[in-house]
């Protein structure tokens, strides 16, 4: 009920749940590990329940609302401020390209799967398109993600904000002075 928010999908979720649990039909030694078992069953098929209500609705959405629009100021300042914002953006998908490339293969695969390729598929469908267990999927995804949060956090403070450096072959390099026309 705390994620899905009502309780016919709490009822559905309970019941996809234990469905899964049967059909795997795995022996546990004990009923301790029965309740632990099922309650983490539960957790996963109603996080996995609410992600796809979430896609499904933001697929709804016009596309304006579902891009995210710069901001537009009118201004003798509008061209240089948008300058900037295109420059911090292209600073930030040259960071996240090399830290992607010095992940592990395993974790890389991970987050493509999950992520940058999924082609509507949940993670549970594109673990067993691939041969990959959910559980070992989805670890190996947020392990991934963990460490391009640390990498990044790291390359942002080694960087001011807006300092016009570039990365070139996995260095920072300083930015040079405009050419006068």
């Amino acid at each position: 009920m705390t994620i899905v928010k009502n309780r016919e999908d709490a009822e559905d979720v309970l019941q996809e749940a234990i469905g899964r649990v049967l059909a795997r039909n795995r022996p546990l030694p004990s009923q301790d590990q029965v309740r632990m078992y099922l309650g983490r069953a539960i957790g996963n098929a109603a996080l996995e329940f609410y992600n796809t209500r979430m896609r499904q609705r933001r697929k709804q959405l016009p596309i304006q609302e579902q891009l995210l629009r710069p901001a537009h100021v009118d201004g003798p300042d509008a061209a240089m401020e948008e300058h900037e914002r295109r420059a911090r953006k292209e600073y930030l998908l040259k960071i996240l390209r090399r830290e992607l490339r010095r992940l592990p293969e395993k974790q890389v695969q991970a987050i493509r799967l999950t992520l940058l390729d999924r082609r509507g598929l949940s993670i549970r469908d594109a673990g067993a398109a691939n041969g990959i267990p959910y559980s070992t999927l989805r670890h190996r995804s947020r392990q991934g993600l963990k460490r391009m949060r640390r990498r990044l956090e790291r390359a942002l403070e080694a960087r001011p904000a807006g300092d016009g450096g570039e990365i070139k072959g996995g260095r920072e390099r300083a930015a040079r002075p405009p050419r006068k026309s």
